[in-house]
């Protein structure tokens, strides 16, 4: 920081000067080393932007073949503020919201909205080509966005150009969470006049104006109107509710609400006794709220703004479960709270407004990124100096300024600390506020707008003042006079002709013409046409919808549009019994999906140490202790005698580790499992001349065309469907002996030697959907498959 700029004093280094730009054109570099290397000083901007650093670009895409024209790339448009706010047609507009329909209108032109020509062609680096601009390539850079971008969001939605804005404010303020809210606050206190009400209007509900005007007018719950008056208009609208659903003029209004009162009860037991995000998804599943709001107008926007709340709410849940209970009381308090506090949330953004959608953003989101088509907007908004103001001022030097009070005269003196602390602390901020500036206009890679709002008088001053420097830099003192970014740029452009013409200094002749950047400043009357653009979009949606209805009502072929629609909504998909195929199956889901012996859902078999088979406490069934003997079989060390004894050594080593528990290990029938391995079969499987694999698993293709016979989950009709099941599975036991596989499977079940028989007849799809994975897989024949029944003591050959 505080080493030498000169490479002359620099020791043994070499100075290397990263001025080279790949990102933008040379047209904007070009107007952005004019600005800087006026206003950016070392003594100002503690950097002197001198011919070492002016940016250079890596390649004049300026003229690539993608340049339609040879006008200027980097526009400036200037709003004339001259009475602040006009009053068009009853109807006041600010600054901010003529900036952003100027804006709307300027970004339809450039991609070709009504024309359907786009203006220009950009470079598309991800696709390695050039294409038209679209609204995905331009971006709105602003200071602040927080307070601002709500405006622009809703002038530029209301021009029809889709748009994605993370930082605007007014969540709470949109129809949507309005009325949820209203209903939360209604579940929680029914006695809420003004929530029940607006929740009665609501979508919810759909109670009209004219009914709430009859509920409003009626019996209180006594069945007396308040005394000494002719309406009931001092009695709580809750009882009001309670007296119309008694004894109601209307009966169709009255059970109406019978039935709405009932659905609030029972929203209200269920938030007593579930989770608040629970609630809050049952009120959407039960409503079709969130299908409602995606008919409406930026339907996709209302929608993520409803999963926000229920994003929120999960959040809340698990903040302030550990500090208490997350209940529906204290959510409604704390969105109260924040409230009015003057807090907010920003808008939820749906998935697909990051897509083909113009965003906004703030210029400290937007370092390190590039956009072809940028908009610097909000120029004429004022430098941030709170820091500097304040009746305690303290910098980084540990020095402290204080203001002087007099209570004498009771009033305040600024001391010597306090002015010099002040004065350091604004030449701090100023200096942030030109680097950001420079950022701002460096984002842009083809285009560079910027735009901003101000008094045409104003600007001619500081311009015609600037033009005096001649081609010296800009004083800091004149610099420190500006109050917004936007002086700073006619300051830096203080020598150009068109600038000059626009703003009628009489000094245009004087002036150069390097056809940097094109001029537009929008007069009185040009104002008045943007107001009027204003409030003809604000009427057209309206129009548009009434138009079609009207269009529609009076076609003469709404009959061939009526059977029309009738076809395509009893159209059924050819293959409608396609989208039941699971994707994946167990080989127990599919050879059990009817009998009694179908494994629970979601139910594997998992041979780990991770936790006991079953608690002590718990009772012991047959899937426990079949997990645990085939956990038991496959800890065996085929390698040595398989005994009694071994077997149960590896029991109790199972039951110390924590595997198996000491209930359901009483269960293992060790006995059958030696004399399964002193069988003949078992004989095989401890040969040294055969491979032993114990619960391998396997994944295989089955086609689905095989299971829509047999079951009903899976109804598949049409032969012509050729989809496939992928079935997993695990093998108890595999043995490949030099001719062949031998696939065994060790069953529990408690029976006797006479049911055996019928028994393995429920297994045998199983065995042989085993034996068919393990040829495919291990490309090997299959030399026989055994089921092996514990509690009995016999095996039993498929054939």
């Amino acid at each position: 920081k505080n080493a030498s700029a000169d490479p002359t004093n620099a020791a043994n280094g070499l100075r290397v000067d990263l001025n080279t730009n790949f990102r933008s054109a040379k047209g904007i570099l070009d107007f952005v080393n004019r600005i800087f290397s006026r206003i950016m000083t070392a003594s100002f901007a503690k950097i002197d932007y001198d011919e070492s650093a002016e940016l250079k670009p890596a390649k004049d895409s300026s003229k690539n073949e993608w340049a339609s024209d040879t006008k200027p790339i980097v526009e400036l448009h200037i709003l004339d503020d001259k009475n602040s706010e006009y009053k068009i047609q009853n109807t006041e507009f600010s600054s901010r919201q003529y900036q952003a329909a100027m804006i709307a209108r300027r970004i339809n032109q450039m991609v070709g909205a009504e024309s359907g020509q786009p203006e220009f062609r950009i470079y598309d680096k991800l696709e390695d080509r050039t294409r038209p601009v679209e609204y995905r390539d331009i971006v709105i850079l602003m200071r602040s966005p927080a307070k601002k971008a709500d405006d622009y969001v809703k002038v530029l939605r209301l021009a029809g150009v889709p748009v994605s804005c993370q930082a605007a404010t007014g969540y709470f303020e949109t129809t949507e969470i309005r009325d949820l809210l209203s209903l939360l606050k209604v579940l929680d206190n029914p006695q809420r006049d003004i929530e029940l009400a607006a929740v009665l209007r609501s979508p919810l509900f759909n109670i009209s104006d004219t009914e709430l005007a009859k509920i409003r007018m009626g019996k209180g719950t006594d069945g007396q109107r308040h005394k000494g008056t002719k309406s009931n208009y001092r009695l709580p609208f809750y009882d009001c509710v309670l007296g119309y659903c008694v004894d109601g003029t209307d009966k169709k209004l009255s059970d109406r609400l019978k039935e709405i009162l009932a659905q609030l009860e029972r929203w209200r037991r269920l938030a007593r006794r579930g989770h608040l995000a629970d609630l809050i998804w049952q009120i959407y599943r039960q409503t079709g709220f969130l299908s409602f709001v995606c008919a409406l107008a930026n339907g996709q926007s209302r929608r993520a703004n409803l999963l926000k709340l229920h994003d929120r709410a999960i959040q809340f849940e698990g903040f302030a479960s550990s500090t208490g209970i997350a209940s529906l009381t204290r959510f409604v308090e704390f969105i109260e709270k924040l409230q009015q506090s003057g807090h907010d949330w920003a808008s939820a953004e749906p998935d697909t407004a990051v897509g083909n959608a113009v965003r906004i953003m703030s210029v400290h989101k937007s370092k390190g990124l590039e956009f072809p088509v940028v908009f610097l907007a909000e120029l004429n908004g004022e430098f941030n100096k709170r820091d500097v103001q304040g009746d305690f001022l303290a910098d980084t030097n540990d020095t402290l300024g204080l203001q002087i009070i007099d209570r004498r005269t009771n009033s305040r003196l600024t001391s010597l600390a306090h002015q010099v602390i002040s004065e350091r602390k604004l030449s701090a901020a100023l200096a942030e506020e030109m680097r950001i500036l420079y950022v701002a206009m460096t984002r842009a890679r083809e285009r560079l707008i910027l735009t901003g709002c101000e008094k045409k008088e104003k600007c001619r001053e500081q311009i015609s003042n600037g033009f005096l420097f001649g081609e010296e830099s800009i004083p800091d003192w004149q610099l420190r006079s500006c109050q917004e970014p936007l002086g700073w740029v006619l300051y830096g452009l203080c020598d150009q002709k068109n600038l000059h013409s626009a703003f009628e200094t009489g000094l245009a002749e004087e002036c150069v013409d390097d056809n940097l950047f094109s001029m537009k400043l929008y007069s009185e009357r040009e104002l008045e046409q943007l107001s009027n653009h204003i409030l003809e979009l604000k009427t057209s949606k309206r129009q548009k919808v009434k138009g079609k209805k009207q269009k529609v009502k009076n076609n003469n072929q709404s009959s061939i549009i009526t059977n029309q629609l009738k076809r395509s909504l009893a159209w059924r998909y050819r293959f409608g019994d396609a989208p039941l195929l699971p994707a994946k199956r167990s080989v127990t889901q599919l050879t059990h999906r009817n009998d009694e012996y179908s494994a629970p859902p979601f139910v594997t078999r998992r041979l780990s140490f991770e936790s006991p088979i079953i608690s002590r406490d718990a009772q012991v069934t047959g899937h426990d202790i079949g997990t645990a003997t085939h956990l038991v079989i496959a800890k065996l060390d085929l390698g040595k005698l398989v005994s009694k004894k071994a077997i149960e050594k590896v029991k109790q080593g199972l039951l110390v580790n924590g595997a198996i528990d000491e209930t359901v290990a009483a269960h293992i029938n060790t006995a059958s499992i030696a004399g399964f391995f002193e069988s003949e079969l078992g004989q095989t499987v401890l040969d040294s001349n055969n491979t032993v694999w114990r619960e391998w698993p396997f994944t295989f293709a089955v086609p689905a065309s095989e299971f829509s016979n047999s079951s009903h989950e899976l109804r598949v009709t049409s032969d012509e469907i050729r989809d496939t099941i992928i079935v997993q599975g695990i093998i108890d036991m595999l043995v490949q002996t030099p001719n062949g596989l031998l696939v065994i499977d060790f069953k529990t079940d408690n029976i006797t030697a006479e049911q055996v028989a019928k028994r393995v007849e429920l297994y045998r799809e199983q065995l042989e959907l085993y034996c068919r994975a393990a040829g495919a897989i291990l490309k090997a024949e299959i030399l026989g498959k055994w089921l092996y029944f514990l509690t009995p003591g016999c095996a039993v050959e498929l054939v």
